[in-house]
Parts: structure tokens; sequence; C-alpha cells
């Protein structure tokens, strides 16, 4: 474990902590205020995806890629919600670089001290990493989303055309017109 990664595990809660807060600042207002309030995850489901997502990601970033498998499937959970809510691509994976943000305004002054630079650096390209995935995870939801539509319209449409009576059902397999 180098000396970046130490301090991550030194100060992997309060990271959590400020990432999770970062992300729900994604939000509107009145909806962070709200999920900020409790960790339960049957009144909060959102929040508490997140917190799981956080603590995966900081457990791959400090015990290295043992742990990228959990994080990568935390992750899909939280990019899952974010699809259905309809984020951009932007939006929906964007809060993983507010990871880095949460780890410079914790650890700023430890890592100047330490000079550490280059496995900062280092880091850093694993938590941008991390954001590709993301982008891929919610690429293939919207896609998923999109077929989902596409199908409920096509029942729609051939509900509509019976009701006119265009076309009859002869029971299993395509209509026939």
């Amino acid at each position: 474990m180098n000396s970046v990664e130490k301090l991550l595990a030194e100060h992997r809660e309060a990271i959590v902590q400020d990432w999770h807060h970062l992300i729900l600042d994604t939000y509107p207002p009145e909806t962070a205020k709200l999920w900020k309030k409790g960790g339960d995850p049957f009144h909060n489901p959102v929040g508490a995806r997140i917190v799981e997502a956080a603590k995966a990601c900081m457990d791959y970033l400090v015990d290295g890629r043992e742990h990228l498998d959990r994080a990568i499937e935390e992750l899909d959970q939280l990019i899952r919600v974010r699809a259905v809510q309809n984020f951009t691509p932007s939006q929906a994976a964007g809060f993983i670089f507010l990871l880095k943000k949460a780890i410079r305004e914790r650890l700023w002054h430890q890592l100047k001290t330490l000079g550490a630079w280059e496995q900062f650096v280092a880091l850093e390209s694993r938590i941008d990493g991390l954001a590709l995935a993301s982008l891929d995870l919610y690429s293939k939801c919207r896609e998923k989303l999109n077929e989902i539509k596409l199908n409920d319209l096509r029942r729609e449409q051939v509900q509509l055309l019976k009701r006119a009576r265009l076309i009859v059902d002869f029971g299993e397999g395509e209509p026939a017109a």
C-alpha cells in the first residue's frame, strides 16, 4: 500500500461522507435535503445506494483491483437509478469526478506534505476509469429503457388495431392483418 492509499484508508469514512453529500447536491435542493437526513435503505433507498457505491469505490481505491468488480456492481445500481431519473450521461456519471474533489478537499495539505504526486495522479486515473465504466453502464441502461418503451409502444399499437378491428388475434404468435 503506497502513502496515498494509506491516507485514503485513514480518512475513508470521512471521504465517503463528503462524497455522499457532494453526490446528493447533484439533486434538486429539496430532494438532497430529504435524502441527507436518513440512511435507512427502506425510507431512503437512493441515499443508501449512494453510500454503498461510495464505500465500494473507496475499497477499490484503497485495497486494489480485487474490489473492482464490487465497485462496478454498486456503480451499476446507482447508475440505473440515475438513468431512470433522466439524467444526461454527463450528469449520470459525472458524480464520479466529485470523488476527486472530496479527496482533494480532505487530504490536500497531507498530499502536499507527502509530495506523492505520481501516486495521486495514478489514483485520479483509477477514478477516471470508474467514470468511464459508469458511462458504459449508463449507456446500457438507457438502451434497455428505450427497448422497453419501444416494446410497450408496439403492444399499445397492436391493442389499438385490435380494437379498431383492423387486425385479428389468432392466439399465439404474430397478429394477422
